[in-house]
Formats: structure tokens, C-alpha cells, sequence
């Protein structure tokens, strides 16, 4: 059974397919169905080009309902530039599908270490807000271009100088993105991912071990949003 971790969550459904059609991050438009596995997908992900990921055959084992695919590691390659969807005949996301099967790995306990570096992230905006680039997208850019990106990053207000920019426009803006955090359940979350999924978040019970999980019985009455339902 899957673990739900609030009202945005995936539905429990018989099979992959109908959880990615049911779930609330998934548009009306969706053509998972109508997937002819042409392949134009993979052939203009980014991701594809230099991972094992490949978008066309993580829509085959969704439509076999191959529920193997929730621990493999190439969900985790792609990083949302929709150009799978973008370049697709049949209206289909690939892009959409990864971030409900994310959510189910995630509810499952699987793959929680990947959201390490979003977790810091939001906690680096929280404590910064959104004027500075987060100190992981730096450090990664230091360690993927190294001498070149830290002097370019020393020298940057000279470099804007020259070009003719204005100076940066560095505003306070932590208060704000703090509360946007906060009412988006950032925080409670973060402390979930903290835990391993251990604990509880937004009502709901949650366990990482391959047991019998119990859901928590939740009033939705009081919830801005529902799970939606299967069959419904």
C-alpha cells in the first residue's frame, strides 16, 4: 500500500497507468494512452544523451505496469525541461509521469537521499531568500567548471560593468520565501525527509520498512485539496 503524505499526493491505484492519469499533477490532456513509442521523446532529452534514462522505455513499463521502475535509479536523471512533451505526437509528458512516480517512490521510502540537495536547497532560500543562488547550484557549478566559474562568479559585478548592466538588484526577499515555504508544508516535509520517513506529516503515518503499511485515516473536509480517486 502506498503511503500518501499529504493532500497533493498520488492515488492508490491497480496500475501505474491509472496512477499517472489520476494523480493531481497530471493534466486532463495527458496522452500516456496514446503512446505509439515513436521515440521522439528519448532522442531530444538531454538527459538521455549522457544517462541511462530514456523516457520512451519509462512509458513502456508504466503502460506494462512494471512496478520495478520506482527503484530504478533513472528516474531520478531527468530534470523537467519538457522537451519530451514538447517534441511529442501524441501529447504525451514522460516529464509528468517521472514526477508522479517520484512521489510514489518517495511515498514507498524509496529514493529519499535524492532529495538531499532540494531539501538543501529550500533551506538555503529560506534562510537567503530568492536574490542569491543557492550554495549547492554553486558549489556544483564550481565543481563541473571549476577555476573558470569561480572567477567568473569574483569578477561578476566587474564583467556586468563592462557590458553595460546595471549592479545586481540583491533584495532581502528571506521573510517572503520563508512563508511561502511554510504554507506550502516545506517545512514539515523537510523534517520527514530528515527522519528517513519516519514520523508523522500532515495527519498521516508513515514507515520505510517492508511491512504492512496502515494509512491514517484523514478528514478531507478540512484539506484545500483531495487526493483524487481511483474510478471516480
Amino acid at each position: 500500500m502506498l503511503i500518501h503524505v499529504n493532500e497533493y499526493d498520488t492515488p492508490e491505484c491497480e496500475t501505474l497507468a491509472e496512477t499517472a492519469k489520476r494523480s493531481i499533477l497530471t493534466p486532463d490532456s495527458l496522452g500516456l494512452d496514446r503512446c505509439i513509442q515513436c521515440g521522439a521523446c528519448t532522442a531530444s532529452c538531454p538527459a538521455a544523451r549522457f544517462t541511462d534514462y530514456s523516457p520512451r522505455q519509462l512509458v513502456k513499463r508504466v503502460l506494462e505496469n512494471d512496478r520495478s521502475v520506482l527503484e530504478d535509479e533513472s528516474i531520478w536523471s531527468c530534470f523537467y525541461c519538457y522537451s519530451c512533451n514538447l517534441r511529442c505526437p501524441r501529447n504525451n509528458s514522460p516529464v509528468t509521469i517521472v514526477q508522479v512516480l517520484r512521489q510514489m517512490a518517495i511515498n514507498e521510502g524509496i529514493g529519499l537521499e535524492r532529495l538531499a540537495y532540494f531539501v538543501e536547497i529550500g533551506e538555503y532560500l529560506a534562510e537567503n531568500g530568492a536574490s542569491k543562488i543557492p550554495g549547492p547550484g554553486v558549489r556544483n557549478m564550481e565543481k563541473d567548471l571549476g577555476g573558470r566559474w569561480i572567477s567568473f562568479k569574483r569578477d561578476l559585478d566587474s564583467i556586468r560593468a563592462e557590458l553595460g548592466l546595471k549592479p545586481r538588484d540583491i533584495r532581502d526577499t528571506g521573510s517572503e520565501v520563508r512563508a511561502i515555504l511554510e504554507g506550502t508544508g516545506f517545512f514539515e516535509r523537510e523534517k520527514w525527509i530528515r527522519s528517513g520517513g519516519r514520523g508523522n506529516i500532515s495527519g498521516f503515518s508513515h514507515s520505510t520498512s517492508t511491512e504492512t503499511v496502515n494509512r491514517e485515516t484523514v478528514n478531507h473536509e478540512t484539506a484545500s485539496h483531495e487526493t483524487p480517486q481511483c474510478g471516480v
